[in-house]
């Protein structure tokens, strides 16, 4: 029985092998499942497993069940013994009693796989009818690049959403693939204005000590005492920890922003974003610790750090949730192998509770548009678990 695979899978794995003519269904896939994409690098038939080289750089073991799908671009992997040592695979699996069970495992060979390319450069043009957009990069040549339905489209002020958003004088960053017919089709493009580069953006921080919303206007003190004035427009993207700033309106005296901002010809400066938090809303913390998520108890999860240390901590129903996404609004919509940051207080007994929760699934193809060191980046090799 086929399952259905989601658009959002399709961007990692399954939208490449569709370039070969391979196509999946969708499947429901509920929270406490994870999604992986790397390089099989073992196969034990006794053991009925198979190990798995992430592109995040992880290495994992799954177990095979009698109820494990397989799927593959040739039709030729219908079971554990069909797996091949090199062969790319798109694992959905679940944590069970400690280990990893796959659920459902979509493989491609190596050469069915296009490589991927990044372009960057200035968008010229764009035409609908066609679904294509052209680039000129820094030496000057012009590259026109297809879109389809399942290309993704990303911005920092989320305003972009389709071929018909993207202006000429854009600057953007295509992740493609090269098809037949040597055309690039893309999956995923970055775009934004040029002054909303990275480079360009000067950033504070301090105390919000005054709003004019009617004028669009606010000021914040930093830390060295300094008062600055920053005007906002349609442009300005708002953000708080808590959802609860959306716009000037929200912004109010005490609060603590930070701000990211261009000046202007007239020697303005226009906030490009602003999170701000009320301090009051965020108590202090004895530990803060950040992040994978390695296992879910009932009420408790264990993260191992950078380090490699693994740091456990229980939650109670005053523990506060939040992620960039608002995908994380409590305990349940936690998974393993999100990335996590945590607020917690040291317990009489040397356990640790968690005040504050902050989650989010790892980036995938998450571009963005550093214009210095987009081209001479590797080939994208991440996790990316899939809500």
């Amino acid at each position: 029985m086929k399952g259905k695979v989601s658009k959002a899978l399709l961007l990692v794995l399954v939208l490449s092998l569709a370039v070969v003519g391979v196509a999946y269904a969708e499947e429901d896939v509920t929270g406490d499942r994870i999604r992986v994409v790397g390089e099989i690098t073992g196969v034990d038939l006794v053991a009925s497993t198979f190990s798995l080289h992430a592109w995040s750089g992880m290495d994992l073991r799954f177990f095979a069940t009698h109820s494990t799908r397989f799927s593959s671009s040739d039709g030729s992997v219908h079971e554990l013994s069909d797996l091949e040592v090199g062969m790319r695979a798109l694992v959905i699996g679940v944590e069970r009693d400690g280990g990893l069970v796959a659920l459902m495992v979509v493989t491609a060979k190596l050469d069915d796989v296009p490589d991927r390319v990044r372009v960057f450069g200035e968008i010229t043009g764009a035409v609908s009818v066609g679904g294509s957009f052209s680039l000129e990069k820094r030496g000057g040549e012009v590259v026109t690049i297809q879109t389809n339905e399942r290309t993704r489209f990303r911005s920092r002020d989320g305003l972009i959403q389709g071929l018909d958003d993207l202006e000429a004088g854009m600057v953007a960053l295509a992740i493609a693939v090269e098809q037949e017919d040597g055309e690039l089709l893309a999956l995923v493009i970055a775009a934004g204005y040029k002054e909303d580069l990275p480079d360009n953006l000067r950033k504070f921080q301090g105390e919000i000590t005054g709003v004019v919303p009617g004028q669009g206007i606010f000021t914040l003190t930093t830390r060295e005492g300094e008062a600055i004035t920053f005007q906002t427009s349609d442009r300005t993207h708002f953000r708080s920890r808590d959802g609860s700033v959306t716009d000037i309106n929200d912004l109010k005296k005490g609060m603590i922003a930070l701000v990211g901002a261009l000046q202007t010809e007239e020697g303005t400066l226009l906030a490009v974003y602003v999170a701000a938090w009320n301090p009051a809303n965020h108590p202090g913390v004895d530990v803060r610790a950040g992040g994978r998520i390695v296992s879910l108890g009932d009420r408790s999860f264990t993260i191992e750090t950078r380090g490699g240390d693994r740091m456990t901590f229980s939650v109670d129903g005053s523990t506060k949730y939040r992620s960039r996404d608002g995908s994380v609004k409590g305990f349940d919509d936690l998974q393993v192998w999100m990335i996590a940051i945590v607020g917690a207080n040291e317990l009489g007994s040397g356990d640790l509770k968690a005040v504050w929760v902050g989650a989010g699934k790892p980036a995938a193809e998450r571009p963005t548009l550093d214009s210095n060191r987009l081209e001479e980046r590797p080939p994208l090799r991440e996790v990316e678990p899939i809500t």
